[in-house]
């Protein structure tokens, strides 16, 4: 019997990109990953999906696939979160995290963030390839051995190019929701069991946001990914979720 399709919502900034570049190929087959990178194309068309899915959602993504999974209800087989980012108001996470300043500014000078993300905007467009140096320049862990990979800077320097370069304002308006307090919607029943994927050595979505998430999601598995950071975790989890884990 064929595995159900995958639904997987991408990290931002990000795009389809990221899931055509590390899932295995046994995931890829039927699988739905929409782009939300512009507000009009925020999901897939419900009555495109089949009886039943696995849902991933990664990093920024994780709080759509959330929500998604809650709305579909038992049409989820599962759902997987891959480093994901959880609510800041869960812990004292932003100084541990690579992105920290850029959700400060977020929350406390939403104009002024705008304006930095359309400077960003310009940089994926002209100089993919600078802005992702920019992301990475922090890598450690198993997304520094990614790095180090010309195959994944240039298709990550595409999703770059592609997503964010073409439209910032998906990535502006996730993260001004995901600055804001919506820790009551994990609360919420889940008809589907959770699996929470964490690279111990992610300095993104550090691993005290995985516990805590851990915690706040009653009947949540956490599986830490010994030496993966970000991305790299993201390609330990697919393989695993492939395998059947």
């Amino acid at each position: 019997m064929a595995a159900p399709p995958v639904v997987y919502f991408h990290g931002m900034p990000g795009g389809p990109g990221e899931w055509l570049l590390l899932a295995p190929a046994a995931l890829q087959e039927g699988a739905i990953a929409p782009d939300r990178n512009s507000p009009d194309r925020a999901g897939p068309p419900l009555v495109d999906l089949p009886d039943k899915v696995v849902v991933i959602g990664f990093s920024l993504g994780a709080p759509t696939a959330l929500a998604f999974a809650r709305h579909q209800g038992e049409r989820v087989k599962a759902l997987h979160l891959v480093s994901p980012a959880a609510p800041l108001q869960l812990g004292a996470f932003l100084g541990d995290m690579a992105g920290g300043a850029l959700f400060a500014l977020a929350a406390r000078r939403p104009r002024l963030f705008r304006m930095v993300v359309g400077a960003q905007r310009l940089l994926a467009r002209h100089a993919p390839a600078l802005l992702l140096g920019r992301l990475f320049a922090t890598a450690r862990g198993g997304d520094a051995l990614l790095w180090a990979e010309p195959t994944f800077r240039t298709a990550m320097a595409r999703v770059l190019r592609e997503g964010l370069g073409r439209d910032s304002r998906g990535f502006a308006a996730e993260v001004e929701a995901y600055v804001a307090d919506w820790r009551g919607e994990l609360g919420q029943p889940l008809a589907r069991p959770v699996t929470i994927w964490q690279g111990s050595a992610d300095n993104w979505t550090p691993p005290a946001m995985g516990e805590a998430l851990h915690a706040s999601l009653p009947g949540s598995r956490l599986v830490m990914l010994e030496g993966c950071s970000h991305y790299s975790a993201l390609q330990a989890a697919l393989a695993r979720i492939a395998a059947g884990d």
